[in-house]
């Protein structure tokens, strides 16, 4: 799944509240939707796929064997 899939998913999970996401190399917050509009607008390729699993309050990527990879999330939701 796209990173945009992965955002509007965990949007999805959260009841479409407007919510605040942190990056993993950012200290600000930023709301979903407008970390959705960035990325579609200065992403080389938005629609890279990649293996991500979603949950309500992270992204994380998974590993060639499917399992999460140690570190810190892509994505935190902070409110």
């Amino acid at each position: 799944m796209s990173i945009i899939q992965a955002l509007e998913k965990m949007a999805e999970l959260n009841n479409y509240e407007e919510i605040l996401v942190k990056i993993k190399d950012d200290d600000e917050p930023t709301p979903i939707d407008l970390e959705i509009d960035d990325i579609r607008k200065f992403a080389e390729d938005p629609d890279q796929t990649f293996d991500l699993m979603v949950t309500e309050y992270t992204i994380r990527e998974l590993d060639e064997n499917g399992k999460e990879k140690l570190g810190e999330p892509l994505y935190t939701v902070v409110k």
